[in-house]
Parts: structure tokens; sequence; C-alpha cells
């Protein structure tokens, strides 16, 4: 019995040893979550692309050259795009949306009336005409549908058109006067009642309707520029962001519903026109900027880190899904490269500074409890102010929660982790600041 004990400790050291070590080679080869990776490529993308992301394998894509529409989708997260037939389309496409792997709404382009807006639900085997624009009513250039509801969404020419029965009808809301004009895929909808687009003549400025579209309301975002392209809102209809196609580095918050936006300087890493996406649920939002780089807030678009990108630029759409708290983002640029990130979100509690002796040393402590089930306490020490990221890994590599990424006065913290949506085993936790980074190890016992 003592030879078989003996035995079974030397194998489990084993183990953990072989962990560590393919743990620490992962490192070695900076594969990290936070990273734009390539994700295929597509022909004839056309000059306004858009892209709708489902979940971490299915995508769609919808774009083409005038008189040669194209949609594309992949079920293996851009391992391979496949083209789809487009019988019956007759005009480039400038919007999409996905509502799941078999029914998707494709929008005409480029048109100054009687434009077409599509659907399939079958996947892309063939295509019917959901819905036709008036004569001199413009083309489509924004779907959207309702996270919280998936039955309600609208569409944009130079009218909106609004659904609360998913898709079978549709409803024309008319903003009125020169509030008519807008910006491809600058649409947001947050329910029935709210319901917002970026302008893209004069001052910049967004419409918004709190009512269905009985009325609209003009708000001033305070930026350089006349053109919206970037726009969205929290589902507390209460915070959003905007920018507009030379606004950068600045860009416009919100926290009262839009009756007040104040400019908000993120960085001088990021230009062109951008994206702005809001994690629904969540405190986080992206934005992403034409020349490929990806910015991420976690507190509500107050402050802004940046991602590391692939070198891809001429980025014209961006979407991104929360999966079981884990963000697929995708991108497409005008030449047709797709790239693509995972981040996964915050679950952490109660970060806070604690004592107030002198630190002379960076430090990551042990967890404690360890094992632990399913809360635990992690601990860390920084001698200068700056940039924290502390991250768990599990012994694949993959992120699978990150507990801090801001800036830090010099101290000594502590931060509650919360593993109960995973699944028991080993993990890793580490930290990267000011040169110093440290990993350790923790066990999750259910």
């Amino acid at each position: 019995m003592k030879f078989i004990l003996i035995k079974m400790k030397k194998i489990y050291l084993v183990f953990t040893v072989l962990m560590i070590i393919n743990f620490a080679s992962i490192f070695s080869n900076n594969i990290y979550a936070q990273k734009w990776t390539l994700a295929g490529q597509i022909q004839s993308p056309g000059l306004e692309p858009s892209i709708s992301v489902i979940d971490e394998y299915n995508v769609w894509i919808a774009g083409g050259t005038p008189d040669t529409p194209r949609v594309y989708k992949t079920t293996n997260g851009g391992m391979n795009w496949i083209e789809l037939p487009t019988t019956g389309i007759s005009k480039e496409l400038y919007c999409i949306w996905a509502v799941n792997p078999t029914t998707v709404y494709v929008g005409e382009g480029i048109l100054s009336g009687n434009a077409k807006l599509f659907k399939t639900t079958n996947g892309g085997d063939n295509w019917t005409v959901a819905l036709t624009t008036n004569p001199n009513q413009g083309y489509f250039n924004s779907i959207v549908f309702s996270n919280s509801d998936p039955l309600v969404g609208a569409v944009q020419s130079l009218r909106i058109h609004i659904t609360t029965n998913g898709g079978v009808t549709w409803i024309q809301k008319n903003p009125g006067g020169s509030v008519m004009s807008s910006v491809q895929n600058s649409l947001v909808m947050i329910d029935a009642n709210f319901l917002g687009f970026g302008m893209n003549n004069g001052a910049s400025r967004i419409t918004l309707t709190l009512n269905s579209g009985t009325s609209w309301i003009v708000q001033n975002l305070n930026l350089t520029g006349s053109i919206v392209c970037g726009l969205d809102f929290k589902d507390d209809k209460l915070i959003g962001l905007a920018s507009t196609t030379t606004s950068l580095p600045y860009i416009a918050r919100t926290s009262n519903g839009g009756d007040l936006w104040t400019p908000i300087d993120i960085g001088s890493d990021i230009s062109g026109s951008t994206i702005i996406d809001f994690i629904q649920g969540t405190n986080v939002a992206y934005i992403v900027g034409s020349n490929g780089t990806i910015k991420k807030s976690s507190d509500d678009g107050q402050t802004w880190s940046t991602f590391s990108t692939s070198g891809v630029s001429g980025i014209t759409h961006f979407s991104a899904k929360n999966i079981n708290n884990v963000v697929y983002g995708y991108a497409v640029s005008n030449a047709g490269s797709v790239v693509k990130f995972t981040d996964s979100l915050t679950v952490i509690t109660g970060l806070k500074l604690t004592g107030s002796e002198t630190v002379t040393d960076y430090k990551l402590y042990q967890n404690y409890p360890n094992p632990f089930n399913p809360v635990t306490n992690v601990k860390w020490q920084i001698l200068n102010s700056g940039k924290v990221e502390i991250n768990v890994y599990d012994v694949l590599g993959k992120k699978v929660a990150q507990l801090v990424n801001e800036n830090l006065k010099a101290g000594m913290y502590e931060i509650k982790f919360d593993g109960s949506k995973l699944n028991s085993g080993v993990y890793f936790y580490r930290i990267i600041t000011d040169g110093f980074s440290e990993t350790k190890r923790m066990i999750l016992i259910k």
C-alpha cells in the first residue's frame, strides 16, 4: 500500500510539472486572448463590407461591388468561408444581421429608391424580399435587432422600419426633415421604444426616439466632424458612446440618456472611422478603428486600454457576441481580410487596496483558500503606480477570466475571484505590470 501511494504521488508530480511546462511554453509563444488573429479572407468584399457574429464559430459577411452582391458565412470560426448564392439580389449589400445560423437579413445599397431588404430562413440557400423602400427613399444601410427582445428590430434607409414580431411585418417611421441622413451601421436599438442613429450632415449629432418613433430628439455630441460613424448605448438607455470620422482621439459619452454628451480622450493609437459596441448586460465596451486598433473599456467608456493587433487595416465593420461570459469579436476589412479575438469578461468582486504598509517590491501571493470552491482571494503588491493586468488561464493557456485590467496606485491589493462558472480543475493566474510578471497555480474543486 505504501508503494502504491508513493507511485501515485510521483504520477501527480509529473502531471503537475508537465502542466506547468506546457503553460510556460504557451506564454513564451506570446499567445494571449486579447489579440487580433487572422480568420480567413473573402473575395470582392466591396468598399464597405458588413459583418454579423452569431457565436464563436458562426459569422456572416455581406458586401460586393455595385452589380455583384456577395454573401459569405463561416461555421468553423473562419477556418474557411463559404460564398452563398445571391439569386434575386441585384446590387451590392451595405448591411447584414444574422439572427441565428439559418435566419439572416441583408440590405441592398447604392439605389436611390426601391432598394430591397432580403431574408433567408435556410442558411442562405435562397432569399426572399422582406421589405422594399419607396421611390426616392434611398437604400438600406443599417440593420439591428434588440439584445433583450430578438423579435424587435429596425432597418434604416431614408426612413426607419420597425418590427416587433421577428420581421413578419415592418412599420415605417419618419424621423423627419434633415435628420433623415445617417451612416452605415450606426443604428442602435435597445428595445421597441428606444432607437437611435448617427447623422452625417451639419454638426456632430445623433437622433433618438424614446417612444418607438412617435417623436424624435436631435442631440449634439460636442465633437468635431459631421459624420457620426460610431454609436451605441448600454441597455440601461442612460450610458452611450459616439464618435465621428474625424473626432479621434475624442469620442463623446453620455450618462443621462443623451441630454449631455462629454468629449473623452481615448488615446492617439486609434484612428479613422470607428465602430462602437457595448456588450449588453456588462460594463464592457469596444471601439474599433479602421486602422485595425481595438480598445476596450470595462467601466462604461470612462477609461480605455488597447489590444495588440494583427496589422490589418481598412476595417469597415466589427461585431461581437457574449457567449457564457466570453466575448467573440470579428472584424472585416475592405481588402477582404477577416480578423477575430476572444476576450474573457471580468469575473471579480471587491477589488480593494489593503493596508497602509510601505511596499518595497512587486509580488503575487498564493491565492487563499487553495483549493477553493468556488470563491478565492487573490492578493498582490506593486512598487510603482501603473497598468496592472491579472488573468486566469486553464491548463491549455486559454484565458477564462480577467481579474484586473486598469491603472492602480502603488500598494497592496486583494480581490475575490468567483469560479462558479468554471469546471473543477487546475488553473493559473498571472500578473503583468511595469516589466514584472509572475504566475501561480490554483485548484478549483466542486
